[in-house]
């Protein structure tokens, strides 16, 4: 019988992935925008600006002309507003970091 013996490097185990390993890049991946946004002022103003303009622009400019549910109560329309124009941000916010990340 024959043996063929195999000389290369011996397979070094991978650590184990797993909750920690997420959240570790996940605070590289946010130290790195935090330090670019610093570098440049006017991404941090307008992720500031851009929200209070949406909420002024759809409150005042078109919420006469929206009811919400049939009805014509203004506050029922200013918490629809809120809700959506939150939803927008994180979603810009999150499309922004992924931008950053390719």
């Amino acid at each position: 019988m024959s043996a063929i013996a195999k000389d290369g490097p011996a397979l070094v185990p991978r650590p184990a992935g797993g909750i920690t390993k997420s959240v570790r890049d996940s605070l590289v991946v946010a130290k790195r925008n935090l330090i670019r946004m610093t570098r440049i002022p006017e991404m941090v103003i307008f992720g500031l600006i851009q929200p209070i303009m949406f909420v002024v622009l759809f409150t005042y400019v078109f919420g006469g002309s929206i009811s919400i549910g049939g009805s014509t109560d203004p506050q029922l329309y200013k918490e629809f507003l809120m809700a959506g124009i939150f939803a927008q941000t994180v979603t810009f916010a999150t499309a922004g970091a992924g931008a950053g990340i390719a």
